[in-house]
């Protein structure tokens, strides 16, 4: 069995909430996307951010919705994906098949997929059934909290 995921990393376009934050057509945070990142933190695992999109607009939404404590880690900028969840996985000394990624676009999920085999992908239209998969079980922890102080956090542009 393949160990149990400590961090999700989550594009946040179409996935957290409906919309892209740069052509101002972003919506609510989606209600499924919520329950799930309220859930697996309860569980101990993280959560990251690797979006592509404008680093200010995108951090003022999380801000505005009151999720940007949500998130140990958080990578926006116009880079690959791929190369976002390596540095997420460096940050939170992470190994790569203790990883997931969630996005809303397949091109997106098959590049991670690619660059990094051991990563697990989710399409972000099964947000609400990652707590009844396996992979998603609780992680049992004697270090930091679910989501660790804001020293860990990484703010890319």
């Amino acid at each position: 069995m393949a160990p149990a995921l400590r961090c999700l990393v989550w594009e946040l376009d179409n996935t957290l909430w409906d919309g892209v934050v740069c052509d101002a057509t972003s919506g609510a945070p989606r209600l499924a996307a919520l329950r799930t990142l309220h859930r697996l933190s309860e569980r101990g695992i993280w959560h990251a951010v690797a979006s592509r999109s404008d680093r200010d607009l995108t951090l003022n939404k999380l801000y505005r919705h009151g999720l940007y404590d949500m998130f140990s880690v958080i990578e926006i900028g116009w880079g690959r994906k791929s190369s976002s969840v390596v540095r997420i996985a460096q940050t939170l000394g992470l190994a790569l098949d203790t990883i997931g990624f969630i996005d809303a676009e397949p091109v997106e999920r098959a590049e991670v997929a690619r660059k990094l085999p051991r990563v697990r992908c989710y399409a972000a239209r099964n947000a609400d059934v990652l707590p009844a998969l396996p992979d998603f079980r609780p992680v049992l922890r004697t270090g930091p909290s679910a989501t660790p102080p804001m020293g860990f956090a990484s703010i890319t542009g």
